[in-house]
């Protein structure tokens, strides 16, 4: 195993632990948009740094959070 898919599934664990952790919280429509906002970014941020090298990789994770938080608060609701 390369040190690129150790990282990519310390991610994505990460990621899921950090879901379950929030999706705990109250139950109101405001809650449940930001929860998803919440997860989607994070997500999107995680999958994004995946991709590209040096500044093209921080740019990626910046575009995947935006993105993810966009969707997932979309998704919420």
């Amino acid at each position: 195993m390369n040190s690129r898919s150790i990282l990519a599934t310390l991610t994505m664990v990460t990621v899921l632990v950090g879901s379950l952790g929030i999706s705990g919280c109250a139950n109101t429509p405001e809650d449940k948009k930001l929860r998803g906002q919440v997860i989607g970014g994070v997500t999107g941020a995680a999958v994004g740094s995946l991709f590209g090298s040096g500044s093209g990789q921080v740019v990626m994770t910046g575009a995947g959070a935006v993105l993810g938080t966009v969707v997932g608060g979309k998704m919420a609701e």
